[in-house]
């Protein structure tokens, strides 16, 4: 379904953040070892249905989907380094915030996006000896109009 695949304009929404570097690389569902790079990953989303006049399951008019937003950054045992890397984060959702304020939203193939929320605050989710990753899960909610 051409509609669950959102991710490249849910990536080029998020390059205009003002918090994120056009220097640094922005991948989809994959994060190279050395920091500092962006990425967004498409997370498993479960699809509503209704019955239509017929009894007929068809998609529901309203969809969610999950996303996860992550970014590699330096860490270690420098405190500053690593509350540096939480105000990012601080920033990040402080934008997706003022987004749905404007309802400023990227074009998706099949409908229009009413939100998009952080579901989960920042958390270092994998941890290495000099970079971790570090990420925020996004729910995605639209209109079909198709």
């Amino acid at each position: 379904m051409p509609e669950l695949n959102n991710v490249e304009q849910l990536r080029n929404w998020f390059r205009t953040c003002p918090a994120i570097l056009d220097s640094n690389r922005f991948r989809i569902d994959y994060l190279d070892k050395d920091p500092t790079e962006y990425a967004i990953y498409a997370v498993p989303s479960t699809m509503t249905y209704r019955e239509n006049v017929l009894g007929e399951e068809v998609p529901a008019d309203i969809q969610t989907l999950n996303f996860i937003f992550a970014s590699k950054e330096s860490y270690g045992a420098d405190i500053q380094q690593n509350l540096a890397n939480m105000g990012f984060y601080d920033e990040v959702i402080l934008w997706i915030l003022e987004q749905n304020a404007k309802r400023n939203f990227p074009a998706i193939n099949a409908g229009y996006v009413k939100s998009i929320v952080p579901t989960l605050t920042a958390y270092p989710a994998e941890i290495g000896s000099d970079a971790a990753k570090y990420q925020i899960q996004l729910r995605m909610t639209y209109k079909r109009s198709v």
